[in-house]
C-alpha cells in the first residue's frame, strides 16, 4: 500500500487541514462534502487511502479541508479561493479535480475562477443551486447541529445519504459514533451548511471548459438526481453518469464510482 501523510498548510495566516497518499505521479485533489464540518481530514488518511485505494493505485492524491478559519459569510467560492491558494503552496501548478456533495460545488467555483489549475473536472453528487429537497434536508442538519445533538445528527445524515439497504447495514456504526463523537466547532458546520444553502453557480458553468463528469446517484436522498442532469445541462461537452443503486454516499457505496473516475480520467 502507498505511503499516506497528514498535514496543517499554513498560507496568507490561514491555516488547512489536508490528507495524501497514493502511487501515482498524476495529482488528483477531492474536495469532500459538508461532513469536514463536523470534522476536518485530521488524521484520516488511512481511512481515505482505503476508500479511494483504485485511485490510489494510478494517483497521487490530495484531500483538503476548508480553512481552520472560517467565519460568518464564507461562501463556496471562497473556499475554492482557498484549495487554489493550498495548491499554489503545494507546488501543485494543475491538477485533476474531485468534488463531492459540497465539495462539488467549490469544485465548480474553482474551474471558474482558476481554470488554468483544473485539467479535468469531477462532480459528485452535488448542484449548481440547491433544490428545495436538499434545502429542507440542510436546514434540518443545520438546525440539529445547533441543538448539539450530535448522534441525531449523525443518525440522520447516514439515513439520507445511504440507500435504505446500506444504512441497515451501517446503522449501527452511526449510532456508536452519534453516542462517542463530537464535532469539532458547532459554527463551523453551520457556517459550511450555510454557503451551500447560499451557492449558486448556474449563470457562470458556462465558462467552465476543461473535460468534465458529472456523476449522480439514482437514490440521492439530499442533492436528488435531477440535480446532478440539471448541472450536466449547463456545461459545454460534459459528461452525465447516473448510477443506480447509490445514494447520495455513492463513493461509499458503489465500486463502479472509481472505476468510472479512473475511466474519464484515462
Amino acid at each position: 500500500m502507498s505511503s499516506t501523510k497528514g498535514e496543517t498548510l499554513y498560507f496568507n495566516d490561514k491555516s488547512m487541514d489536508y490528507v495524501t497518499f497514493g502511487k501515482g505521479k498524476q495529482p488528483l485533489v477531492i474536495i469532500p462534502g459538508l461532513g469536514d464540518g463536523l470534522q476536518t481530514v485530521k488524521g484520516k488518511a488511512l481511512l481515505f487511502s482505503l476508500s479511494y485505494r483504485l485511485l490510489a493505485k494510478r494517483y497521487k492524491i490530495y484531500v483538503f479541508s476548508r480553512i481552520n478559519e472560517l467565519r460568518q459569510g464564507y461562501t463556496t467560492r471562497d473556499m475554492a479561493a482557498d484549495v487554489a491558494e493550498a495548491m499554489e503552496t503545494l507546488n501543485l501548478d494543475t491538477a485533476y479535480v474531485m468534488g463531492i456533495s459540497q465539495g462539488g460545488m467549490i469544485a465548480q467555483w474553482l474551474a471558474v475562477d482558476f481554470p488554468e489549475r483544473v485539467q479535468n473536472l469531477i462532480l459528485a453528487v452535488t448542484t449548481a443551486k440547491l433544490s428545495q429537497l436538499a434545502r429542507e434536508r440542510i436546514e434540518h442538519w443545520q438546525k440539529l447541529s445547533q441543538s448539539g445533538n450530535f448522534k441525531h445528527l449523525m443518525l440522520d445524515i447516514a439515513q439520507h445519504s445511504y440507500t435504505q439497504k446500506s444504512y441497515q447495514k451501517w446503522r449501527l456504526l452511526y449510532h456508536i459514533m452519534g453516542r462517542l463523537g463530537r464535532m469539532k466547532d458547532e459554527k463551523r458546520i453551520v457556517i459550511q451548511s450555510q454557503s451551500c444553502l447560499e451557492h449558486n453557480s448556474l449563470e457562470v458553468l458556462k465558462e467552465i471548459h476543461c473535460p468534465t463528469l458529472v456523476l449522480g446517484a439514482l437514490e440521492d436522498g439530499v442533492i436528488g438526481v435531477n440535480g446532478s442532469k440539471e448541472l450536466a445541462k449547463a456545461i459545454s461537452g460534459c459528461q452525465l453518469l447516473i448510477l443506480k443503486h447509490s445514494g447520495h454516499a455513492l463513493y461509499e457505496e458503489n465500486k463502479v464510482f472509481q472505476e468510472a473516475v479512473c475511466g474519464f480520467l484515462n
